[in-house]
């Protein structure tokens, strides 16, 4: 009787350590269950912070790199344009804006002296030389000679070969009593060889046909030569032939 009493309290003992465990196991199991739960709940939570705090920080970065003028599409810009040219009203004079077109100055053509007259009618008795030498007379050397001798009576009047003003009234050693007359167009005569008496003065205007003088005998290199009137010319400076130029066979 004591033997049973002693098994069914050993067994007892047993049975409460059992359960016991499994009373642990149950309070383990929910524990684990309650904390995955807690855990997911915590993951999702935290996930759609995240999501959330993400999608702030994309908008945000999105705005701020968004252009200025999204949105502004429909703004019209503001055009800068050449201002048209009214056209002036009848009756008024219309001002030209165009700029003037640069012409050059037309060319000056020098015009030889259309009324001409031969100094003194008489023969030429030397020729103009054109700047070769040629054997003087009195002198007796070879030199140019850059006029004409148109031979005459001493004293036979000397007339201006066309219109012009007296540039000077020299007595050269050479050439003698000269009268020099600038005739305009770059032309510039020589009468020399003259009498004493000169009736024209330097800076006195002349005619074609003025008597300016006389014929003389006062040029010392050509004093073999008779009486005559030695008359050049020089054309921009260069002796030119007066003959050819008289006679409308030069220019």
């Amino acid at each position: 009787m004591s033997n049973s009493k002693f098994k069914i309290g050993r067994l007892s003992g047993k049975g409460l350590l059992i359960a016991a465990g499994i009373c642990v196991l149950a309070v383990g199991a929910a524990g684990y269950y309650s904390y995955n739960t807690i855990s997911d709940r915590l993951n999702t939570e935290l996930i759609g912070k995240n999501s959330d705090t993400f999608s702030a920080d994309a908008d945000e970065k999105k705005t701020a790199d968004t252009p200025v003028n999204i949105g502004q599409a429909n703004v019209k810009k503001q055009e800068t344009t050449a201002p048209k040219q009214t056209e002036a009203p009848a009756g008024s004079s219309a001002v030209t804006t165009a700029a003037p077109k640069e012409t050059e100055p037309p060319a000056v053509t020098e015009k030889t002296p259309s009324a001409m007259v031969r100094p003194l009618n008489g023969e030429v008795i030397n020729i103009f030389s054109d700047g070769e030498l040629v054997r003087s007379k009195t002198l007796n050397v070879w030199k140019t000679h850059d006029g004409v001798d148109i031979a005459g009576a001493e004293g036979e009047k000397v007339k201006s070969m066309t219109g012009g003003t007296v540039k000077d009234v020299r007595d050269d050693q050479l050439l003698g009593v000269c009268v020099i007359i600038d005739h305009g167009s770059g032309l510039e005569g020589w009468y020399c060889g003259l009498g004493k008496d000169v009736p024209v003065s330097e800076g006195q205007s002349v005619s074609a046909g003025t008597v300016i003088g006389s014929v003389g005998n006062t040029a010392e290199s050509e004093i073999s030569e008779g009486s005559h009137l030695h008359f050049a010319l020089k054309k921009n400076g260069e002796w030119i032939d007066p003959i050819a130029l008289i006679s409308g066979e030069g220019s």
